[in-house]
Formats: C-alpha cells, structure tokens, sequence
C-alpha cells in the first residue's frame, strides 16, 4: 500500500464529495413526504433527526479512537469507513424500501431512526477523513480541516445544481 499524504488528501476530498448526501434532502424530501403521507410538520421532524444524525460524532471518534490503539486493526481507518458504509446503507435502505412501497409505511419514530442513521454515517467518513489530514498536515491542520468540510457540502452543490436544471420541469 502506497504511503503517501497528498495522495490520502486526494482520496480523503473524494470521500468527502460523496458522503454528504443528507445535503440532498431537498431533492427527495417531496418523494418522502407524499408517499409516506407526511404533513410538513412530520416531515420537518424527519429532517431534524437528519441534522442530528450528521453532527453528531461522538460514535465515530469512539470507534477511531479505540481501532487506532488497537495494534490489529493498523490505521484503524477501514474499520471506521465499514461501520460508517453499514450505517449508510442501511439507513437510506429502509427509506428506500419504505418509499418504494417494498415495506409497510414505518411509525414515523421508525422513519426518524432510519434518517438518523443515514446522515449519521457521514460522520464516520468525515471523522477519519480529518484526522487524517490533520496528521498528514499538522503545521497546516486548520487549513486541512476547511478543505475537508468545504467539500462535503460545496461538490454536493453542483450535482445538485445540475439535476434541479435538467429535471426540475419533471418533477
């Protein structure tokens, strides 16, 4: 494996690009609302769970910590991106499933703890991504924590940007 920081920087940035998709939640927060029957009041008790979910990581630094002072998982980077790729998956799974109408529409609780755990996972990325690039980069960590969060939410802006002007007569 190539040890190399500017090239855990440019992985590092590319993680960051795709894990942010609670900043998506406009996109499909329509979809979410009328085929689950939500007011506007429910759905914005869904969102808050979202915006919880995604700022809290504590669990993720936990886990850092502890896989990195244990001497048999290495760097204790790919047990902190496994649990963050589970949670991810099978957050926005059951809200797939839900929505597609695969499963009986969920207590909105139920409906708020998938949420949770979807935005919740791009803490276990953005946690290791930093970390990272803080030591990589210590005279310089300030810097490196600002390009690590600017890019969750700002390359998310484009994607987003472009489906909006391309499909939004459509939807």
């Amino acid at each position: 494996m190539v040890n190399n920081k500017w090239l855990a920087t440019v992985a590092s940035i590319w993680i960051e690009c795709s894990c942010g998709a609670s900043s998506t939640f406009g996109i499909y927060s329509s979809t979410l609302k009328s085929s689950q029957g939500y007011d506007q009041s429910t759905l914005d008790t869904v969102s808050v769970f979202k915006d919880i979910g995604s700022n809290i990581g504590v669990l993720s630094g936990l886990l850092y910590s502890a896989v990195t002072s244990s001497s048999r998982f290495g760097s204790g980077l790919w047990p902190v991106y496994l649990a963050g790729a589970v949670q991810f998956f099978t957050g926005y799974f059951f809200i797939w499933l839900s929505v597609t109408g695969v499963i009986d529409r969920p207590h909105v609780l139920l409906m708020c703890l998938f949420m949770f755990m979807a935005a919740h996972a791009q803490t276990f990325f953005s946690t290791t991504d930093i970390v990272v690039a803080v030591r990589n980069f210590p005279d310089y960590s300030g810097t490196s924590v600002g390009i690590m969060k600017v890019t969750n939410s700002f390359i998310l802006f484009r994607p987003e940007s472009l489906f909006r002007s391309l499909f939004y007569s459509y939807i």
